[in-house]
Protein backbone atom coordinates (compact mmCIF):
# COMPACT_ATOMS: atom_id res chain seq x y z
CA UNK A 1 0.00 0.00 0.00
CA UNK A 2 1.18 3.15 -0.71
CA UNK A 3 1.99 5.66 1.99
CA UNK A 4 -0.48 8.92 1.64
CA UNK A 5 1.52 11.52 3.87
CA UNK A 6 -1.39 14.30 5.20
CA UNK A 7 0.03 17.95 6.36
CA UNK A 8 -2.13 19.52 9.17
CA UNK A 9 -1.95 22.55 11.31
CA UNK A 10 -3.09 22.25 14.63
CA UNK A 11 -4.55 25.28 16.71
CA UNK A 12 -4.57 24.89 20.57
CA UNK A 13 -7.11 26.46 22.37
CA UNK A 14 -6.34 29.93 23.69
CA UNK A 15 -7.45 33.16 25.33
CA UNK A 16 -6.98 35.98 27.45
CA UNK A 17 -5.89 34.47 31.40
CA UNK A 18 -8.47 36.87 32.90
CA UNK A 19 -11.33 34.95 30.10
CA UNK A 20 -9.75 31.48 30.98
CA UNK A 21 -10.24 32.30 34.78
CA UNK A 22 -13.75 33.58 34.02
CA UNK A 23 -14.60 30.77 32.17
CA UNK A 24 -12.89 28.42 34.36
CA UNK A 25 -13.46 25.53 31.61
CA UNK A 26 -12.68 21.61 32.02
CA UNK A 27 -10.33 20.29 29.56
CA UNK A 28 -10.07 17.06 28.12
CA UNK A 29 -7.27 14.81 29.43
CA UNK A 30 -4.19 16.06 27.36
CA UNK A 31 -5.70 19.08 25.84
CA UNK A 32 -3.84 22.41 25.78
CA UNK A 33 -5.04 25.64 26.98
CA UNK A 34 -3.06 28.43 26.26
CA UNK A 35 -2.77 32.49 27.73
CA UNK A 36 -2.36 34.49 25.24
CA UNK A 37 -0.87 37.63 27.78
CA UNK A 38 1.02 35.72 29.83
CA UNK A 39 2.35 33.06 27.35
CA UNK A 40 1.77 30.52 29.68
CA UNK A 41 -0.62 26.71 29.65
CA UNK A 42 -1.61 24.24 31.80
CA UNK A 43 -3.02 20.23 29.99
CA UNK A 44 -6.12 19.45 30.92
CA UNK A 45 -6.97 15.91 32.95
CA UNK A 46 -10.34 15.37 32.02
CA UNK A 47 -11.98 16.31 35.41
CA UNK A 48 -10.51 19.53 37.06
CA UNK A 49 -11.57 22.77 36.10
CA UNK A 50 -9.15 25.52 35.04
CA UNK A 51 -8.61 27.55 38.00
CA UNK A 52 -7.27 23.80 39.90
CA UNK A 53 -4.81 22.96 37.32
CA UNK A 54 -1.09 23.99 37.43
CA UNK A 55 0.76 25.71 34.93
CA UNK A 56 3.54 23.98 32.62
CA UNK A 57 6.94 25.38 33.16
CA UNK A 58 7.79 27.53 29.25
CA UNK A 59 10.63 29.24 28.61
CA UNK A 60 9.44 33.10 28.00
CA UNK A 61 10.72 35.08 25.48
CA UNK A 62 13.74 36.20 27.28
CA UNK A 63 14.57 32.71 27.98
CA UNK A 64 13.84 33.01 31.46
CA UNK A 65 12.17 29.55 33.14
CA UNK A 66 8.71 29.93 35.28
CA UNK A 67 7.82 27.50 37.09
CA UNK A 68 4.71 28.32 39.39
CA UNK A 69 4.68 24.56 40.81
CA UNK A 70 7.07 22.08 42.17
CA UNK A 71 10.26 21.34 40.35
CA UNK A 72 11.44 17.86 40.89
CA UNK A 73 14.64 16.32 39.77
CA UNK A 74 14.86 12.16 39.48
CA UNK A 75 17.51 10.40 41.59
CA UNK A 76 19.85 9.95 38.47
CA UNK A 77 19.44 13.93 37.71
CA UNK A 78 21.33 17.52 38.92
CA UNK A 79 20.68 21.51 38.33
CA UNK A 80 23.82 22.40 36.67
CA UNK A 81 24.70 25.83 35.90
CA UNK A 82 27.12 26.76 32.73
CA UNK A 83 27.44 30.46 34.01
CA UNK A 84 28.57 33.34 32.54
CA UNK A 85 30.92 32.18 29.76
CA UNK A 86 29.90 28.51 28.05
CA UNK A 87 32.64 26.80 28.42
CA UNK A 88 33.90 23.15 30.05
CA UNK A 89 33.38 24.29 33.61
CA UNK A 90 30.06 24.15 35.08
CA UNK A 91 28.42 24.40 38.49
CA UNK A 92 26.54 21.49 39.76
CA UNK A 93 23.92 22.03 42.39
CA UNK A 94 23.64 18.16 44.31
CA UNK A 95 22.33 17.07 47.38
CA UNK A 96 23.37 13.79 49.67
CA UNK A 97 20.82 10.83 49.34
CA UNK A 98 18.24 12.27 52.04
CA UNK A 99 17.23 10.00 54.81
CA UNK A 100 13.67 12.07 55.17
CA UNK A 101 12.34 15.18 53.81
CA UNK A 102 14.44 17.94 53.94
CA UNK A 103 13.99 21.72 53.08
CA UNK A 104 16.44 24.72 52.32
CA UNK A 105 14.53 28.10 53.02
CA UNK A 106 16.17 31.10 51.00
CA UNK A 107 16.17 34.16 53.26
CA UNK A 108 14.27 37.57 52.51
CA UNK A 109 17.71 39.21 51.57
CA UNK A 110 19.71 39.38 48.46
CA UNK A 111 23.21 38.71 48.68
CA UNK A 112 25.57 35.87 48.42
CA UNK A 113 25.73 31.89 49.16
CA UNK A 114 28.61 30.55 51.07
CA UNK A 115 29.98 27.20 50.79
CA UNK A 116 31.82 25.55 53.60
CA UNK A 117 35.13 25.68 51.16
CA UNK A 118 34.94 29.37 51.51
CA UNK A 119 37.24 31.58 53.47
CA UNK A 120 37.21 34.89 54.60
CA UNK A 121 34.18 36.04 53.29
CA UNK A 122 31.21 35.49 56.49
CA UNK A 123 31.13 38.84 58.45
CA UNK A 124 30.42 40.13 61.22
CA UNK A 125 26.69 41.42 60.14
CA UNK A 126 25.56 37.94 59.01
CA UNK A 127 25.55 37.26 62.36
CA UNK A 128 22.84 37.62 64.81
CA UNK A 129 23.96 38.59 68.50
CA UNK A 130 24.01 36.09 70.83
CA UNK A 131 24.45 32.83 68.07
CA UNK A 132 27.57 32.27 68.75
CA UNK A 133 27.87 30.90 72.47
CA UNK A 134 30.46 29.10 74.71
CA UNK A 135 30.02 25.43 73.35
CA UNK A 136 30.78 27.05 69.90
CA UNK A 137 34.26 28.34 70.62
CA UNK A 138 37.00 25.56 71.09
CA UNK A 139 38.22 25.22 74.40
CA UNK A 140 42.42 25.66 72.79
CA UNK A 141 40.84 28.87 71.17
CA UNK A 142 42.93 31.68 72.34
CA UNK A 143 42.03 35.64 71.29
CA UNK A 144 44.82 37.90 71.89
CA UNK A 145 44.27 41.20 73.74
CA UNK A 146 44.69 43.60 70.77
CA UNK A 147 41.96 41.95 69.06
CA UNK A 148 39.98 43.61 71.86
CA UNK A 149 38.83 46.93 70.97
CA UNK A 150 38.07 49.52 72.36
CA UNK A 151 37.21 47.40 75.62
CA UNK A 152 35.12 45.26 77.28
CA UNK A 153 32.27 47.57 77.47
CA UNK A 154 29.79 47.12 80.30
CA UNK A 155 29.92 42.86 80.12
CA UNK A 156 31.56 41.00 83.19
CA UNK A 157 35.04 39.71 82.44
CA UNK A 158 35.57 36.23 84.75
CA UNK A 159 38.04 34.07 85.27
CA UNK A 160 39.60 30.53 87.55
CA UNK A 161 42.72 31.26 86.82
CA UNK A 162 45.41 34.11 87.44
CA UNK A 163 45.01 37.81 85.67
CA UNK A 164 48.53 39.08 84.72
CA UNK A 165 48.87 43.05 83.84
CA UNK A 166 52.42 44.56 82.71
CA UNK A 167 53.68 40.73 82.83
CA UNK A 168 53.01 37.68 81.10
CA UNK A 169 53.49 35.23 84.32
CA UNK A 170 50.86 35.95 86.83
CA UNK A 171 51.83 34.91 90.50
CA UNK A 172 48.39 35.43 92.05
CA UNK A 173 44.60 36.02 91.10
CA UNK A 174 45.90 39.83 90.18
CA UNK A 175 49.26 40.66 89.06
CA UNK A 176 50.42 43.77 88.35
CA UNK A 177 54.18 44.27 86.68
CA UNK A 178 57.15 42.18 87.14
CA UNK A 179 58.99 40.98 89.89
CA UNK A 180 62.02 42.80 88.85
CA UNK A 181 63.45 45.66 91.58
CA UNK A 182 63.38 48.58 89.75
CA UNK A 183 63.83 52.21 90.62
CA UNK A 184 61.48 54.52 88.18
CA UNK A 185 59.50 57.76 88.02
CA UNK A 186 56.73 55.73 86.52
CA UNK A 187 56.06 52.13 88.41
CA UNK A 188 53.30 49.62 87.93
CA UNK A 189 50.21 51.85 89.31
CA UNK A 190 46.75 50.95 89.62
CA UNK A 191 44.46 53.88 89.12
CA UNK A 192 41.15 54.67 90.61
CA UNK A 193 40.21 57.72 89.59
CA UNK A 194 38.48 60.58 90.66
CA UNK A 195 35.40 59.36 92.60
CA UNK A 196 34.98 59.29 96.66
CA UNK A 197 32.40 58.28 98.86
CA UNK A 198 30.18 60.65 100.04
CA UNK A 199 29.81 59.20 103.67
CA UNK A 200 33.63 58.42 105.47
CA UNK A 201 34.23 54.88 106.27
CA UNK A 202 31.78 53.88 103.76
CA UNK A 203 32.12 52.46 100.05
CA UNK A 204 35.48 51.28 99.85
CA UNK A 205 37.45 52.01 96.88
CA UNK A 206 39.81 48.94 97.37
CA UNK A 207 38.02 46.04 99.61
CA UNK A 208 40.53 43.69 101.39
CA UNK A 209 37.95 41.83 102.59
CA UNK A 210 34.29 41.61 101.92
CA UNK A 211 32.13 38.65 102.95
CA UNK A 212 28.69 39.64 101.65
CA UNK A 213 28.11 42.17 104.60
CA UNK A 214 31.69 42.97 106.56
CA UNK A 215 33.79 45.09 104.37
CA UNK A 216 37.46 46.50 105.05
CA UNK A 217 39.95 47.90 102.97
CA UNK A 218 40.72 51.68 101.89
CA UNK A 219 38.13 54.35 100.66
CA UNK A 220 38.50 58.10 100.09
CA UNK A 221 35.74 60.47 101.46
CA UNK A 222 35.66 64.14 101.60
CA UNK A 223 39.72 65.39 101.82
CA UNK A 224 40.34 62.26 103.61
CA UNK A 225 41.58 58.47 102.94
CA UNK A 226 39.40 56.50 105.27
CA UNK A 227 41.19 52.82 106.78
CA UNK A 228 38.20 51.01 107.67
CA UNK A 229 38.45 48.01 110.02
CA UNK A 230 35.69 45.99 111.15
CA UNK A 231 34.07 47.38 114.26
CA UNK A 232 35.25 44.00 115.78
CA UNK A 233 38.64 43.86 114.38
CA UNK A 234 41.89 46.04 114.68
CA UNK A 235 44.40 47.72 112.91
CA UNK A 236 47.84 45.75 113.34
CA UNK A 237 50.69 47.25 111.84
CA UNK A 238 53.81 44.97 111.31
CA UNK A 239 57.64 45.15 110.76
CA UNK A 240 58.19 41.73 109.15
CA UNK A 241 56.33 39.18 111.04
CA UNK A 242 56.43 41.19 114.89
CA UNK A 243 53.76 43.18 115.79
CA UNK A 244 54.61 46.51 116.09
CA UNK A 245 51.53 48.88 116.84
CA UNK A 246 47.51 48.29 116.49
CA UNK A 247 44.55 50.56 117.36
CA UNK A 248 42.51 47.69 119.25
CA UNK A 249 38.58 47.33 118.13
CA UNK A 250 38.09 49.78 121.13
CA UNK A 251 39.92 52.07 119.21
CA UNK A 252 42.60 52.60 121.92
CA UNK A 253 46.37 52.88 120.01
CA UNK A 254 48.65 50.03 121.44
CA UNK A 255 52.69 50.26 120.42
CA UNK A 256 55.58 48.25 121.34
CA UNK A 257 53.22 45.28 122.60
CA UNK A 258 50.50 42.99 120.81
CA UNK A 259 48.22 43.15 123.37
CA UNK A 260 45.58 46.01 124.69
CA UNK A 261 46.89 46.25 129.01
CA UNK A 262 44.91 47.28 131.67
CA UNK A 263 46.31 49.44 134.23
CA UNK A 264 49.73 48.24 133.86
CA UNK A 265 51.44 48.44 130.45
CA UNK A 266 52.92 45.22 131.06
CA UNK A 267 56.37 43.80 130.67
CA UNK A 268 59.00 45.54 127.62
CA UNK A 269 58.46 49.21 126.71
CA UNK A 270 55.88 50.77 124.68
CA UNK A 271 52.54 52.81 125.21
CA UNK A 272 48.77 52.49 125.13
CA UNK A 273 46.37 55.54 125.01
CA UNK A 274 42.72 54.27 125.92
CA UNK A 275 40.51 56.03 123.65
CA UNK A 276 37.31 55.44 126.12
CA UNK A 277 39.36 57.19 129.15
CA UNK A 278 41.62 59.31 127.15
CA UNK A 279 44.38 57.73 129.64
CA UNK A 280 47.76 57.14 128.50
CA UNK A 281 49.89 54.40 129.65
CA UNK A 282 54.33 54.86 128.79
CA UNK A 283 56.48 52.06 129.71
CA UNK A 284 60.20 52.11 129.42
CA UNK A 285 63.09 49.27 130.45
CA UNK A 286 65.64 50.82 132.30
CA UNK A 287 65.74 54.32 130.95
CA UNK A 288 63.46 57.51 131.41
CA UNK A 289 59.58 57.12 130.44
CA UNK A 290 59.02 60.67 128.65
CA UNK A 291 61.69 63.10 127.72
CA UNK A 292 60.40 66.97 127.43
CA UNK A 293 62.31 69.55 125.79
CA UNK A 294 61.59 73.13 124.94
CA UNK A 295 64.19 74.68 122.50
CA UNK A 296 64.49 78.33 121.16
CA UNK A 297 63.87 80.33 124.70
CA UNK A 298 62.16 79.36 128.27
CA UNK A 299 59.01 78.95 129.34
CA UNK A 300 56.43 76.39 129.78
CA UNK A 301 57.01 72.41 129.26
CA UNK A 302 53.72 71.21 130.25
CA UNK A 303 50.26 72.60 130.73
CA UNK A 304 48.06 70.73 133.31
CA UNK A 305 44.16 71.82 132.05
CA UNK A 306 40.92 71.07 133.02
CA UNK A 307 37.87 71.49 130.95
CA UNK A 308 39.85 73.32 128.65
CA UNK A 309 41.27 75.99 131.45
CA UNK A 310 45.15 75.96 132.42
CA UNK A 311 45.44 75.06 136.00
CA UNK A 312 48.92 74.22 136.07
CA UNK A 313 52.66 74.16 134.26
CA UNK A 314 55.65 73.08 134.55
CA UNK A 315 57.99 75.87 133.44
CA UNK A 316 62.05 76.37 132.66
CA UNK A 317 63.98 79.26 133.16
CA UNK A 318 67.99 78.49 132.85
CA UNK A 319 68.66 75.79 135.08
CA UNK A 320 65.84 75.81 136.88
CA UNK A 321 62.86 73.60 136.89
CA UNK A 322 59.13 75.37 138.18
CA UNK A 323 55.85 73.60 138.97
CA UNK A 324 52.96 76.34 138.84
CA UNK A 325 49.87 76.49 140.55
CA UNK A 326 50.42 73.05 142.08
CA UNK A 327 50.47 71.35 145.57
CA UNK A 328 51.91 68.31 147.23
CA UNK A 329 49.46 65.85 147.90
CA UNK A 330 48.80 61.99 149.17
CA UNK A 331 46.17 59.47 149.47
CA UNK A 332 45.02 58.16 152.86
CA UNK A 333 41.76 56.77 154.73
CA UNK A 334 39.69 57.49 157.67
CA UNK A 335 40.64 55.38 161.14
CA UNK A 336 39.65 51.55 160.39
CA UNK A 337 38.91 52.62 157.02
CA UNK A 338 35.50 53.70 157.50
CA UNK A 339 33.12 54.53 155.21
CA UNK A 340 33.22 57.68 153.28
CA UNK A 341 31.38 60.70 155.17
CA UNK A 342 30.73 64.53 154.49
CA UNK A 343 34.22 66.54 155.06
CA UNK A 344 34.16 70.49 154.08
CA UNK A 345 37.16 71.44 151.47
CA UNK A 346 40.36 72.86 153.60
CA UNK A 347 39.37 70.56 157.12
CA UNK A 348 42.37 70.63 159.09
CA UNK A 349 43.45 66.56 159.17
CA UNK A 350 45.84 64.91 161.61
CA UNK A 351 48.13 61.73 161.26
CA UNK A 352 47.12 58.25 163.61
CA UNK A 353 49.10 55.48 163.87
CA UNK A 354 46.95 53.33 161.35
CA UNK A 355 48.21 52.07 157.84
CA UNK A 356 46.36 52.47 154.59
CA UNK A 357 45.38 49.01 153.45
CA UNK A 358 44.98 48.42 149.76
CA UNK A 359 44.31 44.41 149.61
CA UNK A 360 47.49 42.74 149.34
CA UNK A 361 49.20 45.90 148.16
CA UNK A 362 52.21 46.96 149.87
CA UNK A 363 52.23 49.66 151.56
CA UNK A 364 55.45 50.85 153.50
CA UNK A 365 54.53 55.06 154.22
CA UNK A 366 50.64 55.92 153.71
CA UNK A 367 49.12 56.21 156.99
CA UNK A 368 45.58 56.90 157.56
CA UNK A 369 44.07 59.76 159.10
CA UNK A 370 41.24 61.65 161.31
CA UNK A 371 39.61 65.14 161.68
CA UNK A 372 42.26 67.61 163.82
CA UNK A 373 40.60 67.45 167.18
CA UNK A 374 43.54 68.90 169.16
CA UNK A 375 44.40 72.75 169.24
CA UNK A 376 47.49 73.24 168.34
CA UNK A 377 48.26 69.80 167.45
CA UNK A 378 51.44 69.07 166.33
CA UNK A 379 50.78 66.18 164.38
CA UNK A 380 48.50 68.01 161.78
CA UNK A 381 49.27 66.43 158.61
CA UNK A 382 47.41 68.41 156.03
CA UNK A 383 44.13 69.66 155.15
CA UNK A 384 41.33 67.70 152.99
CA UNK A 385 41.15 67.49 149.40
CA UNK A 386 38.61 65.44 147.73
CA UNK A 387 37.50 62.03 147.77
CA UNK A 388 39.00 60.06 145.72
CA UNK A 389 36.39 58.96 142.58
CA UNK A 390 38.94 57.26 140.16
CA UNK A 391 39.59 54.04 141.68
CA UNK A 392 36.43 51.65 141.37
CA UNK A 393 37.62 48.82 143.90
CA UNK A 394 38.92 51.12 146.68
CA UNK A 395 36.01 54.07 147.38
CA UNK A 396 37.03 55.03 150.56
CA UNK A 397 40.43 56.31 149.31
CA UNK A 398 40.50 60.70 149.82
CA UNK A 399 43.52 62.70 149.20
CA UNK A 400 45.06 64.76 151.76
CA UNK A 401 46.82 68.33 150.39
CA UNK A 402 50.12 68.35 152.37
CA UNK A 403 52.88 71.39 150.78
CA UNK A 404 51.92 74.08 148.46
CA UNK A 405 49.41 76.58 147.18
CA UNK A 406 45.53 75.27 148.59
CA UNK A 407 43.04 77.11 150.82
CA UNK A 408 42.45 76.54 154.50
CA UNK A 409 39.62 76.39 156.74
CA UNK A 410 38.57 78.92 158.74
CA UNK A 411 36.43 78.84 161.63
CA UNK A 412 33.25 81.40 162.16
CA UNK A 413 34.33 84.67 164.03
CA UNK A 414 37.60 83.83 163.74
CA UNK A 415 39.31 86.69 161.82
CA UNK A 416 42.83 86.34 159.84
CA UNK A 417 45.48 88.38 158.22
CA UNK A 418 48.01 87.83 155.25
CA UNK A 419 51.29 86.46 156.55
CA UNK A 420 49.32 84.86 159.70
CA UNK A 421 51.04 81.27 160.43
CA UNK A 422 48.76 78.93 161.20
CA UNK A 423 47.52 75.95 163.66
CA UNK A 424 45.06 73.95 164.22
CA UNK A 425 41.93 75.22 166.43
CA UNK A 426 40.86 71.17 167.24
CA UNK A 427 37.65 71.25 165.62
CA UNK A 428 39.04 70.88 161.81
CA UNK A 429 39.52 74.39 161.94
CA UNK A 430 42.43 76.70 161.36
CA UNK A 431 43.13 79.34 163.75
CA UNK A 432 46.09 81.98 163.60
CA UNK A 433 49.43 81.12 165.78
CA UNK A 434 50.06 83.24 168.80
CA UNK A 435 53.73 83.51 167.38
CA UNK A 436 55.51 83.90 164.14
CA UNK A 437 58.13 80.99 164.68
CA UNK A 438 57.11 77.96 162.36
CA UNK A 439 56.98 74.96 164.95
CA UNK A 440 55.63 71.33 164.50
CA UNK A 441 51.98 72.49 165.00
CA UNK A 442 52.16 75.11 162.16
CA UNK A 443 49.86 73.79 159.11
CA UNK A 444 50.05 76.74 156.65
CA UNK A 445 50.35 80.57 156.17
CA UNK A 446 47.80 82.85 154.86
CA UNK A 447 48.66 84.01 151.64
CA UNK A 448 45.06 86.23 150.93
CA UNK A 449 42.61 87.36 152.90
CA UNK A 450 40.12 86.75 150.05
CA UNK A 451 37.33 84.33 150.79
CA UNK A 452 36.72 81.82 148.41
CA UNK A 453 34.45 79.79 150.33
CA UNK A 454 32.12 79.93 153.23
CA UNK A 455 30.13 76.65 154.48
CA UNK A 456 26.84 76.48 156.33
CA UNK A 457 28.48 76.48 159.91
CA UNK A 458 29.70 80.11 159.28
CA UNK A 459 33.32 78.65 158.52
CA UNK A 460 35.26 79.81 155.38
CA UNK A 461 38.03 79.23 152.87
CA UNK A 462 41.33 81.47 152.47
CA UNK A 463 44.23 80.96 150.34
CA UNK A 464 47.44 79.86 152.00
CA UNK A 465 51.27 77.79 151.47
CA UNK A 466 50.78 74.43 153.17
CA UNK A 467 53.72 73.90 155.72
CA UNK A 468 52.24 70.59 157.27
CA UNK A 469 55.42 68.67 155.69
Amino acid sequence: MTATTIRVQMAQRKDTAANWTSANPILLSGEIGYETDTKKFKIGNGSSNWNSLAYLPIPDGSGDLTITGNLEIGSTGSLTFEGSTADAFETTLAVTNPTADRTITLPDRSGTVITSGDTGTVTSTMLADGTIVNADINASAAIAGTKISPDFGSQNVTTTGLVGLGTLSPRYKISLGSTAVTSTSSPDTIDLGGTYSDTAGLNLKLRLYWDGTVAQGFGISASQMDYVAASSAAHVFYRGSSEVARFDNAGSLVYGTSTTPGADIGSGTGFYYQISTGLLYVRSNGSPVAAFNRGGNDGTLVEFKQDQTTEGTISVSGTTVSYNGAHLSRWSQLPSGAERTEILRGTVLSNIDEMCEWGDEDNDQLNRMKVSDVEGDKNVSGVFQAWDDDDDTYTNDFYCAMTGDFIIRIGAGVTVERGDLLMSAGDGTAKPQDDDIIRSKTIAKVTSTNVSCTYEDGSYCVPCVLMAC
